[in-house]
Order: structure tokens, then C-alpha cells, then sequence
């Protein structure tokens, strides 16, 4: 497969827009000049996404509700991108939970589940078919280090995570020697308001969420790297150096890696 270019005739479809990653990317994309649909369930967000975006120097952009977690509203998604080629499918759209397994509430697991993960399935559902009669395009899922690394504290995010991963690896060897790339982001912390809005059982979850995404990269290095990715049909990006390192480790010396993550764990509550 040869690379691809994301620029000014780019059709890109961007879920969980209105923030963060989501955002940081539709406005990168517009700077290329590329058309842009663009959704989200929080309409006002959206509408300021959007501007951001045309002054940025998007072709078009178009705005539309969407609910990842309702596969009728993903359709409506595929219905409002109409008849022209797709460049680029993003599924981002995404929330976070903390706390520990048994004390995290049920809904709270059906709620992380069904749109981190479900979301992701509904696009993929929907979008990769468009994508095989076009014969060409890439798609994105936004996953987490999380899905690689199954750190304590994190089980719902951790599972929905991973199961992207396993989705967006089964999808790449499904397309293999096609014209659509399929790419799997796993980063870990960049500065995003996931941990404002996310699901946590427990106080000190919440504050050691914050407290790190606070702390993360800039949001700019996280886009510009999915991109890279994205155009050199590469099916892992895993952006931050710290999460290559542990993955490689997981992979090598489980053993040593799960002494590892059950140190950091017990230090940093105790500390709590």
C-alpha cells in the first residue's frame, strides 16, 4: 500500500469533536485545508469546534449530533458525509472511569463500554463497507495505552481500550492488500478534559486522573503523530516513549512488568 497525503482535498469524518484530541485534529486538518464532518453529542462545543475550524482554513465543514453509542445516530453519520470519497474515518469519540473492579458501578461499565468501545464497532461497522466500495481511505480508532498495559484502577477503560486495539488489529489483517489503512492510537496522557467529565468510584481515582492528564504532552504532538501514522499506513502509533518502553517490557518480561505496575500501584495510594 503507498502512503497517502491528508490535504486539501481530504474528506475527514471526526467523532468526539468537540474537545481535546478530537479537536485538536479538526483544526490540524483544516490548517491542511481539507472538508470536514464533524460530530459530537454536545451541539454547542460543537458549533465553537467549528469555528475554530473554518478560521483555521477548512474547505467545508459540516456539523452534525451524533451518539457513538446508537448505531442509528452513526448511520445518520454515514448518510450526512453523502456520496463522495472518504478519506479519513476517526472514531474518538470517548470517556474515561476509575476505581476499582467491584466497587466501580455496573452502569458505569455498560456506560464506558458502550461508548468506547461499542462506538468504535459501530464505526467501524458502518464506515468500513463504504470504505471497500470506494476502494480507497484509512481509518483511526482512538484507543490508550491503557489497552496495551491494564493498569490497576482502570478495569473499563482498560477492557473497552484493549478491545479496540484487538478490533483495529483483526480490521488491519481483514484489509490487508486493499487501499484502506487502518491505524490504532494508544497514547498515554496528553492535556485533554477527559478526567473533568469521566466515571470514577473513588475520590483519590479521580485526583490522580486529573493530576496526570495535567501533566501530559501538548495535545498538538499527539495529532501530529496519529497523522504520521495515519499517512505511512503504520497500524500501531503509540506516541509517547515512556508507553513503547512499557509495552515492550509486557511483552518480554510479563513477570517483571506485572511486579512492576503492583509497585507503582501500592506507591502512589499509599501516598494518597
Amino acid at each position: 500500500m503507498s502512503t497517502r497525503q491528508l490535504g486539501n482535498t481530504s474528506r475527514s469524518i471526526i467523532t468526539g469533536a468537540v474537545s481535546g484530541f478530537g479537536r485538536g485534529l479538526a483544526i490540524e486538518l483544516a490548517r491542511r485545508g481539507g472538508h470536514l464532518i464533524l460530530s459530537d453529542i454536545n451541539l454547542t462545543g460543537l458549533e465553537e469546534t467549528a469555528s475554530l475550524v473554518r478560521s483555521a482554513g477548512a474547505s467545508s465543514v459540516k456539523t452534525l449530533r451524533c451518539d457513538v453509542a446508537q448505531l442509528t445516530d452513526v448511520e445518520a453519520l454515514a448518510t450526512a458525509a453523502g456520496d463522495d470519497p472518504i478519506d479519513l474515518v476517526v472514531n474518538n469519540a470517548g470517556i474515561s472511569c476509575g476505581g476499582l473492579i467491584g466497587e466501580v458501578p455496573i452502569a458505569d461499565w455498560h456506560k464506558t463500554i458502550d461508548i468506547d468501545l461499542w462506538g468504535v464497532i459501530y464505526g467501524c461497522h458502518v464506515f468500513v463497507p463504504i470504505l471497500r466500495r470506494q476502494g480507497r481511505g484509512a481509518i483511526l480508532n482512538v484507543a490508550s495505552a491503557a489497552g496495551l498495559l491494564s493498569a490497576g484502577r482502570m478495569g473499563p477503560y482498560n477492557v473497552a481500550k484493549a478491545g479496540v486495539v484487538s478490533l483495529s488489529e483483526t480490521l488491519s489483517a481483514e484489509l490487508a492488500g486493499t487501499e484502506i489503512g487502518v491505524t490504532v492510537l494508544c497514547p498515554t496522557f496528553f492535556r485533554t478534559n477527559i478526567a473533568v467529565g469521566g466515571l470514577f468510584a473513588d475520590e483519590r481515582s479521580k485526583r490522580l486522573a486529573e493530576k496526570l492528564v495535567a501533566k501530559g504532552r501538548a495535545v498538538e504532538e499527539v495529532v501530529a503523530a496519529a497523522l504520521q501514522s495515519v499517512e505511512r499506513n503504520e497500524l500501531y502509533c503509540v506516541p509517547m516513549a515512556d508507553a513503547r518502553w512499557f509495552w515492550r517490557l509486557k511483552r518480554a518480561l510479563p513477570g517483571a512488568f506485572r511486579t512492576m505496575l503492583t509497585t507503582f500501584d501500592k506507591f502512589v495510594y499509599k501516598k494518597r
